[in-house]
């Protein structure tokens, strides 16, 4: 039994680092070409409407990549995996086309540019795109190769789109649209492969079932907004204190930045299954799984940290083609948030397996209003590195904010 939980985590973070090698070295291919050739000034503006996009959807996924996963890894019947596939797909397509609708129909009032008006609609695929992300389901059945393998192809669509089509300044409403184009296609592919493996059948859910399934995972969507929020919101602060430039330049760092705090998050993903199982059948053995998992990664994050910031001024160098000193100093501002991001990772298990769903909603938005005062404050008086400082001051009081409301509701969840 031992040996099947070591292969499992083994496997499943061989899976992740894989993906996340995967995202870093896309990233490191496709930003230089889109900052040479869209300008700094474009680049803020497509990826201040990715991150625009992308947190409404977070409400499309409805929190359920944060429960379901769990709740597939203990079903044992294929009637039950048909229900909960055929649910959560249904609820995320309906949300999906009632915000694309939505979003269309107030657009025309936001007073955007033509050019800001193009980049935005056009990123709007990305939300049916999301509504069919197959995470969720290679996670609970810890078959995460899928996730890397899916992931690779639709970032390979993605780049040839991009390098065949992407050639001035006025295409850069193209990047986002061939984003959520790529992704659509690849993850309709696999959800068509994944039916018909486990032969199951699709049909489309009532208004009764629709509404249970809104109300059972609210506190989820909630958080998962906040998570997101707290993750990318920084861009979104930041562009009511800088210009297109300036906003272009920190994008260029972030780019990174955002690949790094992601270290923490695959590390919890690789051993939530692990744990759940575990908090059922031994949880001295669960105590000490994690505190050895959780030294380690403290190591592993900090180790990274230190490579990005002595190789900082080379990795802008290479992404931008020229030494912009702006964005190499928030690269090493950004490089720190990893280390201090894993320093919550017990605190998010505990929270995740017991389903502590209140207590998630809590700390979250306590961490999102934290960074949306303190970010504008430093944003203000010192753009885009006050911005940064004011990332990694979130990730302490994170951390500070879990353990005290974990500590007050023990006994609810116990």
């Amino acid at each position: 039994m031992l040996n099947e939980i070591k292969n499992i985590f083994i496997k499943n973070f061989f899976n992740l680092s894989l993906n996340q090698i995967l995202n870093v070295l896309f990233t490191l291919i496709i930003t230089p070409i889109l900052f040479k050739t869209l300008g700094s000034d474009q680049f803020g503006l497509i990826n201040l409407y990715l991150t625009i996009v992308l947190l409404l959807s977070f409400i499309i996924g409805y929190g359920y990549n944060l429960n379901s996963p769990q709740r597939l890894a203990s079903f044992n019947t294929k009637h039950q995996v048909q229900i909960l596939l055929v649910e959560i797909l249904s609820v995320r397509i309906i949300i999906s086309i009632i915000i694309l609708f939505f979003t269309l129909s107030i657009t025309p009032l936001l007073n955007l540019s033509i050019n800001q008006f193009y980049i935005f609609t056009f990123s709007l695929i990305i939300l049916l795109s999301e509504a069919i992300n197959p995470f969720f389901y290679y996670q609970g059945k810890d078959d995460l190769h899928g996730v890397a393998l899916s992931n690779f192809i639709f970032k390979l669509f993605y780049f040839i789109l991009i390098v065949s089509f992407v050639k001035l300044k006025s295409d850069a409403f193209l990047v986002n649209l061939f984003f959520g184009f790529s992704a659509l296609i690849v993850y309709s592919v696999c959800w068509i492969y994944i039916f018909r493996k486990e032969n199951l059948t699709w049909y489309w859910i009532n208004f009764k079932i629709f509404t249970d399934r809104i109300k059972e995972n609210i506190f989820f969507t909630l958080s998962s907004l906040a998570n997101y929020l707290s993750l990318s919101g920084s861009l979104i602060i930041l562009s009511f204190f800088v210009n297109n430039n300036e906003l272009g330049n920190y994008s260029l760092a972030q780019k990174i930045g955002f690949l790094l705090r992601m270290i923490p998050v695959f590390i919890t993903q690789s051993v939530l299954q692990i744990a759940s199982r575990k908090n059922s059948n031994d949880k001295k053995s669960l105590e000490i799984f994690l505190n050895k998992t959780y030294n380690i990664g403290l190591i592993f994050s900090l180790f990274i940290s230190l490579i990005i910031v002595i190789f900082s001024k080379r990795i802008i160098y290479y992404m931008s083609g020229e030494y912009i000193d702006y964005s190499q100093k928030i690269l090493i501002i950004l490089s720190l948030i990893p280390f201090f991001s894993m320093l919550n990772f017990k605190n998010m298990i505990v929270i995740l397996v017991k389903e502590m769903k209140e207590v998630l909603y809590i700390t979250t938005w306590n961490c999102v209003l934290f960074l949306f005062i303190i970010g504008s404050l430093l944003s203000y008086l010192y753009g885009g590195v006050g911005l940064s400082i004011s990332l990694i001051l979130t990730e302490i009081f994170n951390y500070f904010v879990c353990q005290f409301f974990i500590k007050k509701n023990e006994s609810k969840y116990a």
